[in-house]
């Protein structure tokens, strides 16, 4: 035989028996005296230092990773939760507020009350037609509910808003006092002058005809109903000189005088139709809807019989 088959390299369980009498060795010097095992120890867990973070980082990065993911899911999900949550509340909000404006308004249109005699009837606003100066709008209140031709149409306070030139049934339509072929007579507030007021198929304008170049007229003069067309009350207010509404033309024996009306036709959605009781249909309080009234909108004025005022068209 060879000198390398009589000199083979020791085993597995060599190594282990050696390793094993270290450690019982170890453990034996430091039970019996711990601070000679101590500086040993020391160096060891010094040297080992290094090793463990090496072990350990993988995992540490695992779970740094895992917690990171985790916190940007819940993030996430959170946002998401509190968005949907603000745009609930803005919906909220929205709503809230056009309630509020609505009762508002509606607040306002109840206040509006007709002298002895009279009684009224809410109606909305179904439709708007702005046709080359015509306008129009149509109502939801129609015949069986008592409306008729030539009916006095309100706003809140009381303004006068136009009227009833056609109906059906189920609803109707009411011309406004901008249209142009429309036009009422009026009075100057403060001074009693009487004039007439055109329409001019702008939603914020009407004309004011037939007052001399020489009368008193300023800006600011509130003009209202006359009752001289038999049609409309006296004293509803109707509309007010607006800032250099006064001029003159060289010649003309008349002012030009322009106004604005008190109604906001654009943004209006409720109106008061206007009866007198006596000449009122016989219905329903359910079919009609309408109150009696018996306070005024203004201390002047007495009722008369209502005949239509229209001007021919241009």
């Amino acid at each position: 035989m060879s000198d390398f088959d009589h000199h083979t390299t020791p085993g597995l369980s060599f190594h282990f028996i050696v390793l094993l009498l270290a450690a019982f060795t170890l453990m034996a010097f430091d039970y019996r005296s711990p601070s000679t095992i101590e500086p040993l120890r020391k160096a060891f867990s010094i040297l080992g230092y290094p090793i463990q973070l090496v072990v350990d980082m993988p995992f540490d990065l695992y779970n740094k990773a895992t917690h990171y993911f985790s916190n940007q899911n819940r993030l996430v999900s959170e946002n998401k939760a509190l968005q949907e949550q603000l745009r609930l509340y803005s919906v909220k909000y929205h709503t809230m507020q056009v309630l509020e404006q609505e009762n508002k308004r509606l607040r306002k249109l109840l206040k509006a009350r007709a002298r002895p005699g009279y009684s009224f009837s809410m109606a909305e606003v179904l439709a708007a037609s702005d046709t080359r100066g015509r306008r129009v709008v149509t109502l939801n209140k129609g015949s069986q509910d008592g409306v008729h031709e030539k009916q006095v149409v309100l706003v809140e306070g009381g303004n006068i808003f136009g009227q009833i030139i056609d109906v059906t049934p189920f609803s109707s339509r009411a011309m406004l006092l901008t249209d142009r072929q429309h036009a009422i007579p009026v009075r100057n507030r403060r001074t009693g002058m009487k004039a007439l007021a055109n329409g001019t198929g702008k939603s914020d304008t009407l004309e004011l005809k037939s007052i001399n170049a020489n009368s008193d007229v300023r800006e600011g003069d509130v003009f209202l109903s006359s009752g001289l067309d038999q049609l409309f009350p006296p004293d509803f207010p109707v509309a007010q000189v607006i800032p250099e509404g006064v001029t003159y033309t060289q010649g003309d024996p008349f002012a030009n005088i322009k106004a604005r009306p008190f109604v906001n036709f654009d943004n209006t959605r409720e109106v008061l139709l206007l009866w007198r009781t006596e000449t009122k249909p016989s219905l329903s309080p359910a079919a009609i809807g309408t109150t009696p009234i018996s306070d005024a909108f203004s201390p002047v004025g007495a009722s008369r019989e209502q005949t239509a005022t229209l001007r021919p068209a241009e």
